[in-house]
């Protein structure tokens, strides 16, 4: 008869079943994505091709290209130059829209204070930005600036923002 080392036959077991759950927890996963993107062409349209992976979404349509990234954790580099950087908060989640006449990304962030909303709108004016309106209601701040084809607005409250930049070609 042969004798098995207890601890050796244990081992290869539990890494086993490890494997057997990271094979299960990815399985299940991709069949969660391919399900989410199966739902969003249906409601979207049959035309509409959507890829999601983990945080990021993908949408591509005749329109143009749409993806939300929360992977993305800083101000995206391609937001021209001209545009000063948001430094304050945290960044959430990254939108991007490439509707070919032109491209918008949103930036929304958390930790924001009322005052880094303020310094932010004076850091557009001193970079030649025109300061199209602004609104105040409570803690809120909105705010519109203009700057040849680029255009900023910023919604803000205590707590968080969401700043979008339009470029137009």
């Amino acid at each position: 008869m042969k004798h098995f080392n207890l601890i050796k036959v244990t081992r290869v077991m539990v890494l086993f079943v490890t494997l057997s759950l990271v094979a299960i927890t990815i399985s299940c996963k991709r069949a969660a994505e391919k399900t989410q993107e199966k739902i969003i062409e249906k409601a979207i349209g049959d035309n509409a091709n959507v890829d999601v992976d983990d945080e990021k979404i993908v949408i591509e349509t005749e329109e143009g290209t749409f993806t939300t990234d929360a992977n993305i954790q800083g101000w995206p580099k391609e937001i021209p130059n001209e545009v000063p950087e948001f430094k304050e908060g945290k960044v959430v989640v990254v939108n991007t829209q490439d509707m070919g006449k032109g491209k918008n990304w949103v930036v929304i962030y958390e930790d924001v204070s009322q005052e880094a909303i303020e310094n932010y709108k004076k850091e557009l004016e001193r970079n030649d930005f025109k300061i199209n309106f602004t609104t105040r209601a409570g803690t809120g701040t909105h705010f519109a600036a203009e700057k040849g084809n680029l255009m900023v607005m910023l919604m803000g409250d205590e707590g968080g923002a969401s700043i979008s930049i339009s470029v137009e070609n």
